[in-house]
């Protein structure tokens, strides 16, 4: 075992966690998740982790449902709006994207525990089959012999641009490397985790009434770093398309990328003027009873943690290491 899982072990026996748990017990705790996994992946496929082992997920899953107060996130939002008080350890579960795997692996354990969730759909990825942006970096990036630090620092360098013609900046890192995921994510020759819903498993996990749909865009474009037309075009024909496939209100709305910068003021005026009545961020955190519902915190799950680790990042034990800032 190694030095920082022996300290992981050793934080988790001591008192800590339950104290930093009773710190939070007022607050609303929104994890965030995206796709799911099982069996041996193509180094591609995770570079960054975002694709959580189905052991995993099960062992979460249970671990929260014992010690928590799963909420719907329209019901936390409706809290929030009316300045009503939320019940002690409150927890929305959230999976961006809208990957496959979140009908075939996530949602059979959802519906065991009777858990409700909020997944937010980027709608090229899911209507038209188109892989998202920054799967296709990856994809040409680990072709090309890069290296993970490598292909951070691209994708970082890449989410800075302005968003507006971040397709022909992708074109051109294809061309360059010579390396280019299929067009479309339904593609046979694609491993399972980078399929995509299908709007028949979204209307089955809806009518479960566990599972609402919330806007993640059309094609994954930075809001902060695009124009305003483009940005309310993004907000716009993501709510209408997953509205008129669902016959349903889509009210709820996921910053990509998410990091301050990704979101800004005047994004926030743009998500309230297309319509939404909420919208959550990737910065970590908890988020007050008081708090206005938009531009809320998450907590960041990944297939780097181990059930001990996911304990203290959720207690809290991980943010007062590391220092983070509470809402």
């Amino acid at each position: 075992m190694g030095f920082k899982k022996i300290i992981a072990n050793i934080l988790a026996h001591s008192p800590l966690p339950l104290l930093a748990r009773r710190a939070h017990r007022r607050e609303l705790s929104i994890l965030m998740l995206h796709g799911f996994a099982e069996g041996e992946q193509q180094p591609f496929e995770n570079m960054d982790h975002k694709h959580l082992e189905a052991a995993k997920w099960r062992a979460f899953a249970e671990w929260i449902a014992a010690r928590h107060r799963v909420l719907p996130l329209s019901e936390a939002v409706m809290c929030l709006e009316q300045g009503k008080s939320l019940p002690d350890h409150a927890l929305c579960v959230t999976m961006d994207d809208g990957f496959r795997s979140c009908a075939e692996i996530a949602f059979p354990m959802l519906e065991r525990l009777q858990m409700p969730a909020m997944i937010y759909l980027e709608t090229d990825f899911v209507d038209q089959k188109k892989p998202i942006w920054v799967d296709r970096v990856s994809y040409s990036l680990v072709g090309a012999g890069k290296k993970y630090a490598e292909l951070r620092a691209m994708k970082n360098e890449l989410k800075k641009q302005p968003q507006d013609d971040i397709e022909r900046q992708v074109i051109g890192l294809e061309q360059q490397t010579g390396f280019a995921l299929p067009p479309r994510v339904d593609d046979p020759a694609l491993p399972a985790t980078q399929r995509s819903l299908d709007w028949e498993q979204i209307a089955r996990m809806r009518s479960s009434g566990l599972v609402e749909f919330g806007s993640h865009t059309v094609s994954h474009r930075i809001l902060g770093r695009c124009s305003r037309e483009v940005a309310m075009m993004e907000l716009r024909e993501s709510k209408r398309i997953i509205e008129e496939r669902l016959g349903g209100v889509c009210d709820h709305f996921c910053y990509p990328n998410g990091s301050p910068g990704d979101f800004t003021a005047e994004t926030e005026s743009m998500v309230r003027e297309a319509g939404y009545r909420s919208s959550v961020t990737t910065v970590g955190g908890w988020n007050a009873a008081g708090a206005l519902p938009f531009g809320l915190r998450r907590l960041g799950v990944n297939n780097e943690l181990d059930l001990t680790g996911f304990k203290l990042m959720v207690t809290g034990v991980m943010a007062r290491l590391q220092g983070w800032e509470k809402s």
